[in-house]
């Protein structure tokens, strides 16, 4: 008997709800300040995101030559599409092959006029040897510079300009693409 009056009590009060929610849409006395029939906003058209092909260049993992992989990217801007690589570059490499830029901190990345102003962080892990730095410079160059509307890559170092990345060779400013 106990169960029977339990889901009594539970059907009368899903019906309340379920007619409750009714009574109140669409009477045009319930809404107050709107028109009857007034058509309802149309949703606004989101860009539907593009999908790209695109290189990432690593190392090998005794620092001797780059390795290419292919990669897709997701992206609505152009700007977008520079931040995908820039994270697909920080991604763990595997098979016999080091991402330099796993380590490395973006503080933010900019995309004007054809400049991609990329400022970053280096923490202690990311600090490398020569070879290694140049291997840092060189990849992320080859990754931004195939896009066709990249034209100079302006790397700072905690928001200032540097010399050097890491101490051994010396940085333009801005990299232009050749």
């Amino acid at each position: 008997m106990k169960k029977f009056k339990a889901q009594g009590l539970l059907a009368v009060f899903v019906l309340s709800a379920a007619i409750a929610g009714c009574g109140v849409q669409g009477k045009p006395g319930n809404q107050t300040g709107s028109a009857i029939n007034e058509p309802s906003p149309s949703p606004v058209a989101t860009a539907a995101p593009k999908e790209r092909e695109a290189i990432i260049y690593l190392t090998d993992t005794e620092l001797v030559e780059t390795v290419e992989k292919s990669v897709k990217l997701t992206y609505e801007t152009d700007k977008d599409l520079v931040e995908a690589a820039i994270a697909a570059l920080q991604q763990d490499a595997g098979d016999h092959t080091a991402s330099l830029w796993q380590p490395i901190e973006v503080n933010s990345v900019e995309l004007a006029d054809g400049k991609v102003t990329l400022d970053i962080h280096l923490p202690d892990e990311a600090r490398l040897g020569a070879p290694g730095e140049l291997f840092v410079i060189d990849t992320l160059q080859k990754t931004l510079f195939q896009f066709e509307f990249v034209q100079a890559i302006e790397l700072l170092v905690d928001g200032e300009e540097t010399e050097s990345l890491m101490g051994h060779v010396e940085l333009e400013h801005p990299m232009k693409k050749q």
